[in-house]
């Protein structure tokens, strides 16, 4: 087998080679044609022969080379689409958490409202985001990816990930438990409290930190700032309310406006500041 990548098309061609058959005593056209489950003008027509001579030790092919052709992965994003058919207690929340794709987003491509009622067997549409992988500077570094179109489908809300401290290398535990403009996050436990707190001094602080958020095997460039506020979801992490971590042009709850210290902790963890 011969494999070739053609960089200009971007697919793999594997040269397969042709079957062969060794002629014994005692074959004929016709017994290599059946035992192979081809025609006898087939088995000719491969092998050039235009009678019914073969010979003790002759090869025959038994099918014609083949060749295949691969697209390499796609290096851009796309998004397809599933579905899901309601079923009962089914409301548009947990479904959005449940597929990881915003609740707005969710309403938007159904054409329905938070009023519009759902009734069991109802199919409504998913759409399934497909992010390339983006290429880091280094194992230590981040991909730099758009929170609009890439970070919030790689960690949406209720996804657990290790967030990595860029400056120390010290890591901890988190869980997004909400948040639409950038990831409002909690420490998974005490002790991954306990982590964040001394990484930031031993006081919880606004203070942003480049950090890399890893999950599912992909490393995200992010900034992240820790003091605790508002509400919280995980009650037994020592820890009262969430705290922020910041995505390429995420923005701020209070303004609607992006943070310029959060993008530049974000640049450090991808490597491009």
């Amino acid at each position: 087998m011969e494999v070739n990548w053609n960089q200009n098309s971007k697919t793999v061609t594997i040269n397969s080679p042709a079957k062969l058959h060794t002629v014994k005593a005692g074959d004929t056209l016709w017994k290599i044609a059946d035992k192979y489950n081809i025609s006898i003008n087939k088995l000719r027509e491969i092998n050039g022969i235009t009678g019914d001579m073969i010979y003790v030790g002759q090869k025959l092919k038994i099918d014609s080379p083949t060749q295949n052709k691969a697209k390499a992965p796609s290096q851009n994003n796309y998004v397809t689409y599933t579905s899901h058919s309601i079923q009962s207690g089914d409301n548009f929340w947990d479904l959005s958490i449940k597929y990881g794709i915003p609740m707005a987003e969710l309403l938007k491509v159904n054409n329905m409202t938070e009023n519009s009622p759902l009734s069991i067997g109802q199919k409504i549409i998913i759409p399934v985001y497909h992010i390339a992988p983006k290429n880091r500077v280094s194992e230590r570094h981040g991909e730099y990816l758009d929170w609009w179109s890439e970070a919030q489908y790689l960690f949406p809300i209720n996804k657990v990930a290790t967030v990595i401290d860029f400056q120390t290398g010290k890591s901890f535990k988190v869980k997004r438990t909400t948040g639409a403009f950038h990831a409002d996050c909690e420490p998974l436990t005490a002790k991954d409290a306990a982590i964040i707190k001394e990484i930031w001094g031993g006081n919880y602080s606004w203070k942003e930190r480049a950090v890399i958020v890893q999950v599912d095997g992909r490393k995200i460039a992010a900034s992240m700032a820790s003091m605790p506020h508002d509400v919280e979801y995980i009650t037994d992490n020592n820890f009262d309310g969430h705290f922020d971590i910041h995505f390429k042009n995420s923005i701020r709850h209070k303004d609607g406006m992006i943070s310029n210290a959060h993008q530049e902790q974000i640049k450090i963890a991808a490597g491009i500041r």
